[in-house]
């Protein structure tokens, strides 16, 4: 018998590489080398979102919905050329005279305003499906639909299939663009716009800030017609309200003060190995459990294993490759939040964090007699999720540490702070530990873990951040050492609040997205927070866990603890 094959609901109707609308001028190509933690991120999948929107009155017309996009992409290039130019490694004839830190394995660089530049991939398509059988309506998230399995949300279909520079393996970048979107039109007239980047080029806030200049330029062409051009932004009231876009990673590496001393200065290196930072070794190929999958993919920023010899690495540890398997299958849920149960959540945790007991900076601001810092919304939602995840995954029994591994950005952790608009992927990942056995004790309050999340993140002052940045310098490759892991004790965070993702708006119209899905990888312990936007204060959260313990996280009676 021949088996039934259902037929892919979406069809690629072009792809294309597109370009800024104003060429270089001839002659004038430019090299940038991105930033030293730029380059630690060079492995990480790519920085991706999907905004999905209901059918209007502007969506309805098919053909110049694609063409203003297509032409507002073009212009907002203008403004970001360098995401339309080619991501590849340093070569060791590219070393700067002078340079502190002359190396160049596993520094990425740009290049771009030549003839030679990929672009940007353009892909428009198709989806045979109505906008409500693909995700719920913004109504129905929030009232019965407040948590959503969203395990078979066609991401796949909704991002370009067009491979980037280093996405499928660190040796593939050549003519491969750091860039790439597309436009996806429903059968119901609705649409669906997705966005990836190379993610040594852009995190979360720089993505961002690239859609939101796109949907500007894209609403200037839908309300004054083909003739307005970038130009409008700066008369008429059309103001751009984005900051301006700064691409200068020299900027950040600048904070390191490396000074080009022939032995590194130890107190400084001590105080950037004192953070709570993981330093998992990708090339210890000792390690129990290590995957023949892992060596090939470290090969290329590796040095030789002659040279290997002759070097002194820095400090590691193996990553618990034996507590993540890699073959579970994985439940990917969205879990909605409202203003109010966060808004209890948050009091809770505040009023807990000023009880005696607790962890170490508790206790000694109960001695000093010293209020308990504020505990943000975010900090209470976290604390709240980690008992939860843990909980589901049965670490009770145990006193080995668990980690919540927590994205945290630097554009103001530095002294001065970088700009708003600085482009660039500048993060790292702390962590906050405890014993299963604590975690999932019932005795352990919201408010104590919240308070550790509090603490940890304030360890990461300006002058410590600096000597994280120094001795992350010294490194004989930035791609060497992991920051966090996966699998049963380690949940990785990263936050996209305050990135206006819900405030995206293409067409003019004010017509918010119904969903908006930043991509992260389908593997155990991957945790995404979404606000819903200025004046709303909803979280949406995005939760990839093995299958059987997000069951009993979703049936844990303290899930809405908060809820009235």
């Amino acid at each position: 018998m021949t088996a039934k094959h259902t037929p892919p609901a979406s069809r690629v109707i072009s792809c294309q590489r597109i370009f800024p609308a104003t060429p270089a001028p001839a002659g004038t190509p430019k090299v940038t080398r991105l930033s030293i933690v730029d380059s630690t991120v060079v492995r990480f999948t790519p920085c991706a979102a999907i905004w999905l929107y209901e059918p209007s009155e502007a969506s309805q017309n098919g053909a110049l919905l694609l063409d203003n996009l297509e032409l507002s992409l073009r212009r907002t290039l203008d403004s970001y050329p360098h995401f339309a130019g080619q991501v590849r490694w340093v070569t060791k004839d590219e070393t700067r005279p002078g340079d502190a830190k002359p190396r160049h394995l596993g520094r990425p660089i740009v290049s771009y305003g030549t003839d030679d530049d990929p672009g940007v991939g353009l892909v428009l398509a198709e989806y045979d499906r109505n906008l409500d059988n693909v995700v719920p309506t913004s109504e129905e998230r929030s009232t019965t639909r407040k948590v959503w399995v969203a395990t078979d949300f066609p991401q796949d279909e909704l991002l370009p299939g067009c491979d980037l520079a280093f996405e499928s393996g660190m040796a593939r970048f050549e003519g491969l663009p750091a860039l790439a979107a597309q436009v996806t039109r429903f059968r119901c007239g609705g649409f669906a716009v997705g966005v990836k980047a190379t993610h040594c080029l852009a995190d979360a806030a720089c993505l961002l800030q690239f859609v939101h200049s796109w949907a500007e330029r894209s609403r200037l062409l839908f309300g004054e017609g083909q003739t307005t051009t970038t130009t409008t932004l700066q008369s008429q009231g059309g103001r751009s309200s984005r900051p301006e876009p700064l691409f200068d990673p020299e900027l950040l590496d600048r904070h390191a003060g490396l000074a080009g001393e022939t032995e590194p200065d130890a107190a400084r290196v001590a105080q950037a190995r004192s953070l709570p930072m993981h330093r998992h070794d990708w090339w210890a190929t000792d390690a129990p459990g290590y995957p023949a999958w892992a060596a090939a993919s470290t090969s290329l920023t590796k040095p030789g294993d002659d040279e290997l010899r002759g070097l002194r690495l820095s400090p590691s540890t193996h990553p618990p490759w034996p507590t993540w398997d890699a073959s579970a299958p994985v439940e990917h849920v969205q879990i909605w939040f409202g203003a109010d149960e966060v808004a209890r959540m948050k009091a809770a945790a505040q009023a807990q964090a000023s009880l005696p007991g607790g962890p170490a900076q508790q206790q000694q601001q109960q001695q000093q007699k010293q209020p308990a810092p504020p505990i943000s919304r975010l900090d209470a939602l976290l604390a709240q999720l980690w008992i939860l995840i843990n909980r589901a995954r049965r670490v009770g029994n145990t006193e080995e540490p668990v980690y919540m591994d927590i994205t945290l950005g630097l554009r103001s952790r530095v002294d001065p702070p970088l700009p708003d608009g600085f482009l660039g992927s500048p993060i790292l990942l702390g962590y906050v530990e405890r014993p299963g056995s604590e975690i999932c004790s019932d005795a352990t309050t919201i408010g104590a873990v919240a308070l550790s999340i509090r603490e940890m993140m304030s360890l990461f002052t300006p002058g410590a951040v600096a000597s994280y940045l120094y001795d992350a310098a010294q490194e004989i490759s930035p791609q060497r050492l992991w920051q966090a892991f996966l699998g049963e004790r380690h949940t990785i965070v990263t936050s996209w609040t305050r990135t206006g993702a819900y405030e995206v708006d293409f067409l003019g119209s004010g017509l918010r997205p119904r969903y908006v899905q930043g991509k992260m990888p389908r593997m155990d312990g991957i945790l995404q927070v979404m606000d819903l936007g200025e004046g709303n204060g909803d979280f949406d959260v995005s939760l990839c866990l093995e299958r059987e313990a997000t069951g009993r996280l979703l049936a844990d009676e303290i899930l809405r603890a908060y809820e009235r």
